[in-house]
């Protein structure tokens, strides 16, 4: 070998050592990821909205990137524990949480002691809206909303509805409502929408206000009486939202996914790429998927679902402030 090549190597070797050092190794990660299997941090319960939206996506993303995507639940503190749990791991790649505006935004700013906040988390994409619903149990006295509020004027402090979490976007809702109305409840926080919803069967309860609860109220088993959408939904037209019952309230549940602060983005774009092109091939099928767990495709860009959120945390940190939890 001739002193030429051997400096040509040498100098060719330097170049890409630098290339892997100043991109913190992104060079070899976006030529290699993933090379093992993904971990999908759902901050809630099995069952509720977080998970069976999350798994609908998550299970065709997968065969694109060529391994596998595993759901790891957990819950506690509106979301915010699992996404603690992410916002401190190694920003490999192979550690995301299901996200929303509970968990991204509500959770650190009312909970300082979780350890995180909303800027330590990179945006991957945006996939579902779910609404959240206000419900009775079936057979209850209360048929439509103002007549559980005009009972609950009467009787101060006697009736209780549950949430999938303290501080949560639900318990927003209900808050607000409260105040509006002029009516006095007590709230019993749970770790997930089943759970609250399982109380409400069981008498434990007199109301919930959760997400995906359509397949319950399809079945009979409870009774939806208010939305907090801006308007009816499809294959719930029968719902009032409680805009038009004269409550201005619209809340909605944005998922996303979200990986921790210093992820790579050739690691960012190579998973909302194969997102995409999971939406494209397989359009109807998630489509259809994700309605049956009564979610509302929303397919947006890292950008679109970072400005969607900071768009509405100066919302929510008047709500926190005028709820006295900040």
């Amino acid at each position: 070998m001739t002193g030429k090549r051997i400096t040509r190597r040498i100098g060719l070797a330097l170049v890409l050592a630098t290339i892997v050092l100043a991109g913190g190794g992104n060079f070899s990660l976006a030529l290699d990821y993933p090379t093992r299997p993904i971990t999908m941090v759902v901050p809630f319960t099995p069952g509720g909205g977080a998970d069976l939206g999350s798994k609908v996506v998550a299970e065709k993303i997968a065969p694109l990137l060529g391994q596998p995507i595993v759901s790891e639940y957990k819950p506690g503190a509106g979301g915010g524990l699992g996404a603690a749990l992410v916002a401190k791991a190694k920003p490999d790649g192979y550690t995301f949480v299901v996200g929303s505006q509970t968990t991204l935004m509500i959770a650190p700013m009312t909970k300082k002691d979780l350890g995180y906040k909303f800027e330590d988390f990179i945006q991957v994409s945006g996939y579902s809206m779910i609404p959240i619903s206000i419900q009775v149990k079936a057979g209850s006295p209360w048929k439509t909303l103002p007549e559980f509020i005009a009972d609950a004027k009467k009787n101060p402090g006697k009736y209780r509805y549950g949430t999938y979490g303290a501080l949560s976007q639900a318990h927003f809702v209900m808050e607000l409502l409260s105040k509006q109305a002029g009516i006095k409840l007590t709230h019993i926080p749970f770790q997930g929408s089943p759970q609250a919803n399982t109380a409400l069967l069981g008498g434990h309860i007199e109301l919930s206000c959760t997400t995906g609860t359509g397949g319950l109220a399809r079945a009979g088993s409870l009774k939806m009486i208010a939305v907090a959408e801006p308007k009816r939904l499809p294959g719930m037209e029968e719902v009032p939202t409680l805009k038009e019952l004269g409550y201005p309230i619209t809340i909605s549940c944005n998922y996303s996914f979200a990986f921790p602060k210093g992820t790579s983005k050739e690691i960012v774009k190579k998973i909302f790429e194969a997102e995409k092109k999971a939406f494209e091939k397989h359009e109807k099928e998630i489509i259809g998927a994700l309605e049956r767990v009564e979610q509302f495709p929303s397919f947006d860009s890292p950008e679109d679902i970072q400005r969607r959120y900071l768009d509405e945390l100066k919302i929510y940190q008047t709500i926190a402030k005028e709820l006295g939890a900040l």
